[in-house]
């Protein structure tokens, strides 16, 4: 079995049979070498063509003449992991340059720039020696105030695509074609426009809450606490979100919201996917009901898991058994609900 991978020095895609490769085969790390007191030094990762475009013609610090002594590994500090003033505002910088460096590839209109940004993160990433994660995250933000002057909705148009959105998280529903299109036809305007809008909305959701990006243990924290309500508990089904975020105390409702969103997503079930027997239905809901019952969540994907234990399904498939699970155990609930009603 191969995994789709992205190169962390070029951004290329490539294909390997190890879940966690880094490297394509052109940036695989080479062989240790001899330094010069005869001792095993660690290769050295090559810079990507994109720092070169950041970097111009400037050596590489420490080195005069911009030439590193042969047989001997540079030696560099541990990446920053901690975003403070400081790099924010040399990752800002470093981003502006590249976007306006003559005879780069790179467009200069913010709109058309999504393809480039795996190989824009990584190439500051090289330059700054800062996480990826990091330069993501402030270019995301430089992007967002950048494209707010951009949205072309009047104050009622926007109230109404935040509703109609957060209707479609709330029922679970996926008009064909997507949310975000379908509330763009529906309004009669770019379909831009509310992206932005509702991503907007969404950042502004997030930063209400004590937690704005729960790690995978309080997700699968949230997910043992949503089935535990759905078969035991006596609150509406409505209410849930407002309930499970109360009793866990670190997420928000929308954030609970979104993620039982998340669970009943249908969107990605290929119209050929083979049906599961019984048999195996059967198995891949006892795994799924000894996965709540745990501490912690498995160390690979759930999906995957389950396919491995149970054999002879895809992950895939384990998918769409778990999907109309969850959807049985709604509708008891929402049954549930009407009898005490």
């Amino acid at each position: 079995m191969k995994f789709r991978r992205s190169c962390d020095q070029c951004g290329a895609t490539f294909f390997s049979t190890d879940r966690k490769a880094r490297f394509c085969a052109k940036h695989q790390p080479r062989r240790t070498v001899q330094d010069a007191t005869g001792h095993m030094a660690p290769p050295t990762p090559s810079t990507p063509k994109l720092a070169k475009v950041v970097m111009g013609n400037r050596p590489p610090v420490g080195l005069p003449s911009g030439k590193r002594q042969k047989g001997v590994a540079r030696q560099r500090q541990p990446q920053i992991r901690t975003l403070t003033p400081e790099v924010r505002a040399r990752i800002a910088s470093a981003f502006q340059h590249m976007r306006t460096v003559p005879g780069s590839a790179i467009p200069l209109d913010a709109k058309h720039i999504e393809p480039h940004l795996r190989r824009i993160h990584t190439a500051i990433s090289q330059q700054l020696w800062v996480s990826r994660a990091i330069v993501s995250q402030v270019i995301q933000e430089l992007r967002t105030a950048l494209e707010m002057a951009t949205i072309d909705l009047t104050p009622e148009q926007r109230e109404q695509a935040i509703a109609m959105y957060r209707h479609f998280i709330e029922t679970g529903e996926r008009p064909p074609g997507g949310r975000r299109r379908f509330i763009a036809q529906q309004l009669g305007v770019s379909l831009d426009a509310v992206v932005l809008v509702i991503r907007q909305w969404a950042q502004s959701q997030y930063a209400q809450s004590p937690t704005p990006k729960p790690t995978r243990q309080q997700l699968f924290l949230i997910e043992k606490a949503f089935y535990r309500y759905l078969t035991e508990g006596q609150e509406p089904y409505e209410e849930l979100p407002e309930a499970i975020a109360k009793d866990l105390g670190f997420v928000t409702p929308y954030q609970v919201l979104r993620w039982i969103d998340v669970l009943y997503d249908n969107s990605k079930f290929p119209p050929d996917l083979p049906e599961t027997t019984a048999d195996q239905r059967a198995a891949i809901i006892a795994e799924y009901l000894d996965y709540l019952s745990k501490d912690l969540p498995p160390e690979r994907a759930l999906h995957t898991t389950i396919a491995e234990k149970v054999g002879g399904v895809t992950p895939r498939q384990v998918h769409r058994v778990l999907y109309d699970y969850r959807v049985e155990l709604r509708q008891q609930c929402l049954q549930r609900t009407l009898v005490t009603a």
